[in-house]
């Protein structure tokens, strides 16, 4: 579960940008770049500073692009239960092939 903060009053938006380097585990070769997460809250926001800290254990063991998305999202959708969520997770570099974009949102689930 990720840290939040209650709010008591209304927020439209809030996207959150952290960078991060994994190693995959199909390839064993590692990839990087950024995760974002874009959500609409209802009574609660996730806390930053600990949201990043999930990002980084995370990355600590092998996992695919894809592995990272569901894991982030679920733990996002778990802690706050938003209006609306996206995760998106963007590898910028990878040693093993092209860049790509993995996202999870509200119309894929």
């Amino acid at each position: 579960m990720v840290r939040t903060i209650p709010l008591q009053f209304t927020i439209t938006g809030t996207e959150i940008h952290i960078p991060f380097k994994a190693m995959c585990s199909i390839t064993e070769k590692p990839f990087s770049g950024v995760v974002r997460i874009a959500y609409r809250p209802q009574k609660k926001a996730v806390e930053y500073v600990d949201m990043e800290k999930v990002v980084n254990t995370l990355c600590r063991g092998k996992l695919t692009a894809e592995q990272l998305t569901h894991r982030i999202y679920k733990d996002v959708k778990r802690s706050i239960r938003p209006k609306s969520l996206c995760v998106t997770v963007d590898v910028k570099k990878s040693a093993a092939h092209r860049p790509v974009t993995v996202w999870i949102d509200d119309k894929s689930n």
